[in-house]
C-alpha cells in the first residue's frame, strides 16, 4: 500500500513539474503568450514597424514579402518539411519539435503544403531596397529613430491542461493592424534615387547626394562600399571644393586679387605646391577656380585673414551637426579649425585650399553648393518635406558671379568631363586624406555642382574614396545623373 502511495506521489510530481515547466516556457518565451482563460496559447509570427514613404508616396521600406511556416509537432507536418527546408535544417527543426510545441520559421524555399501552415509576412528590408544606408536601422539610418510597432501578426492555438496544442486545432490567425499603411513621408524621390544608384555603380567606395537646390531637401542619397557605413553622412577631407567657400568669402568682401602662380608658395617655413607642380601664371578667382590653383587660394586665404574666413564658413554650417528628420535623426559634425588654430598662417594657408583640420560630409557640402546656386540662402540637408526657414548668407551678386565661375570650371577647366548641354556648373577636388595604404596616400576625389545652369533645380555631389582625380572619377557620374534627370 505504502509503495502504491509513493508511486502515485511520484507520478503526480512528474505531471506537476511538466505543467510548471510548460507554464514557465510560455511565460518566458518571446513567441508564446497565454490567454486569460489559460486554455490557449498565442505565437507571434511577425511585427510591423513604421512604414517610410517617399515624397511621391512610394513605400521605401517594408516593401518586400517573406513566407513563414507555422509547424505543428505532428508527423503530418514533419513529413512536409523537406519541401521547405534543406536536409540539415529539417533535422534541426525535428529536434525542436520533439519538445512538443509549434515552431515558426521563415521558409528556405516555397512549396504548397497541406499540413504546414504558410503565412505571408512583411520583410522590413532587403539588399535591394532603395536608399538603404539612409533608412536601414542596421546602418544607423532613419528607422533607428522612427521605428515603433504599429501592427502584429500571430497565431492562436487551443491547448490542454498541460499546455499542449490540441492535435485537431489548425490555429487562428490574429491580425492586429499588421497590414497598416500608416507611416511617415520623407523627401526622397524614388525616381531620382534609382537614377543616382544606377549611375554610381562604378564607385566601389563613395557617395552620391542629390538635393533640391532651393530647400536642401534630400532627393537621393547613395553610399557604396559593401558595408553598413553611410558615406553620405561621414566626414572626409574635401580639398579643392572648399575653394568655392573661400572664393565666396572673398567676393563678399570685395577681394579679388591678381596673383601669379609659379607652382609654389612659401608660408613661414612651409612650401605649398599646386597639383603636379603646375605653373598657372597670372589669374584672378575665375581662372584660379578653373585651374584649381592651390597657390592662388593660399594667398587669398591669407589676404582674407582668420576672422573673415572662419565666421563666413561657420555661417554655412561647417563643423556643426545638423538634424535630418524632426530633431530625432542627426548627422554628426565634421571637423573645422577653431580661431586660435587659424592664428597660424600655416593652418590658414591649408584651409585656403581645403586641407588641414577641415573635413566635411557629402550631404552637408551639397547644401553649401545649394546656397550658391539658389541665390545665397543656406539650409542644412533635411529629410523633412516641409520647407525650413531660409537664411541668406551670401549676397545675390556674389552668387551670380560664382555660378558663372563654376560654369567656367566645367567649360574651360578641370570639370570638363561634367559638361552637359552647357547647363552644368561645378568644382572638382582631389583631396589628400592622410591615410596611407602600402606606403601610398589615399585620395578622396570629388565633383560638386548644380543643374540646370539657367534655373538651378538639382545640387549633386559625387565623392569617391581612394580615387585618382575628381575629373576622372566623379565628373562622368555627375554628367550621367544630369542626363538622366534631364530625360526623366
Amino acid at each position: 500500500m505504502q509503495k502504491r502511495i509513493i508511486s502515485l506521489g511520484v507520478a503526480f510530481a512528474i505531471l506537476l513539474s511538466i505543467a510548471l515547466g510548460r507554464c514557465g516556457y510560455i511565460n518566458f518565451s518571446n513567441s508564446y503568450k497565454v490567454d486569460k482563460s489559460y486554455n490557449s496559447v498565442t505565437l507571434d509570427i511577425s511585427t510591423l514597424f513604421t512604414n517610410i514613404y517617399s515624397r511621391n508616396g512610394e513605400l521605401l521600406n517594408n516593401n518586400s514579402k517573406s513566407v513563414y511556416a507555422v509547424i505543428k509537432p505532428n508527423e503530418k507536418a514533419m513529413s512536409e518539411l523537406k519541401l521547405l527546408y534543406s536536409k540539415d535544417s529539417v533535422k534541426a527543426i525535428n529536434n525542436e519539435l520533439k519538445n512538443g510545441y509549434p515552431v515558426i520559421l521563415p521558409v528556405q524555399k516555397y512549396a504548397k503544403t497541406k499540413y504546414v501552415r504558410l503565412v505571408e509576412t512583411v520583410k522590413e528590408n532587403d539588399e535591394n531596397m532603395l536608399c538603404r544606408h539612409l533608412l536601414d536601422k542596421s546602418c544607423g539610418g532613419l528607422e533607428k529613430y522612427t521605428d515603433k510597432k504599429i501592427g502584429t501578426l500571430s497565431v492562436n492555438y487551443s491547448v490542454d491542461a498541460l499546455g499542449r496544442v490540441l492535435d485537431g486545432d489548425n490555429g487562428r490567425l490574429i491580425n492586429k493592424n499588421y497590414y497598416s499603411k500608416d507611416g511617415i513621408k520623407i523627401s526622397i524621390d524614388e525616381n531620382i534615387q534609382k537614377i543616382a544608384e544606377d549611375s554610381a555603380k562604378s564607385l566601389d567606395k563613395g557617395s552620391v547626394v542629390v538635393l533640391d537646390t532651393k530647400t536642401s531637401q534630400i532627393l537621393a542619397s547613395v553610399s557604396l562600399g559593401g558595408d553598413y557605413f553611410n558615406r553620405s553622412l561621414s566626414p572626409y577631407a574635401v580639398g579643392s571644393i572648399f575653394k568655392l567657400v573661400v572664393a565666396a568669402c572673398a567676393l563678399e568682401n570685395n577681394i579679388n586679387p591678381s596673383y601669379t602662380c609659379k607652382s609654389k608658395i612659401k608660408v613661414g617655413d612651409t612650401v605649398f605646391h599646386c597639383q603636379n607642380k603646375h605653373k598657372h601664371g597670372k589669374q584672378h578667382i575665375k581662372q584660379a577656380l578653373a585651374n584649381s590653383c592651390n597657390c592662388y587660394f593660399v594667398n587669398l586665404a591669407l589676404k582674407l585673414g582668420k576672422d573673415k574666413l572662419y565666421n563666413f564658413s561657420k555661417s554655412l554650417g561647417f563643423g556643426e551637426s545638423f538634424n535630418l528628420y524632426n530633431n530625432t535623426f542627426s548627422a554628426p559634425s565634421a571637423s573645422f579649425p577653431n580661431v586660435d588654430e587659424l592664428k597660424s598662417d600655416g593652418q590658414l594657408a591649408l584651409l585656403g585650399f581645403g586641407q588641414g583640420k577641415l573635413t566635411d560630409t557629402p550631404a552637408h557640402f551639397a547644401s553649401v553648393v545649394s546656397s550658391i546656386a539658389n541665390g545665397g540662402y543656406y539650409n542644412s540637408p533635411t529629410l523633412n518635406i516641409k520647407s525650413s526657414s531660409q537664411n541668406q548668407i551670401i549676397s545675390a551678386k556674389t552668387c551670380s558671379l560664382l555660378r558663372k565661375y563654376m560654369k567656367h570650371v566645367v567649360k574651360n577647366g578641370t570639370g570638363f568631363n561634367a559638361d552637359y548641354k552647357s547647363q552644368t556648373s561645378g568644382k572638382t577636388a582631389t583631396a589628400q586624406s592622410g591615410i596611407y595604404l602600402d606606403g601610398k596616400e589615399q585620395l578622396n576625389t570629388w565633383f560638386v555642382g548644380f543643374f540646370p545652369y539657367d534655373e538651378p533645380k538639382y545640387t549633386i555631389v559625387v565623392m569617391r574614396e581612394n580615387g585618382k582625380s575628381g575629373a576622372e572619377d566623379c565628373c562622368p557620374i555627375f554628367r550621367t545623373i544630369v542626363e538622366k534627370l534631364d530625360n526623366m
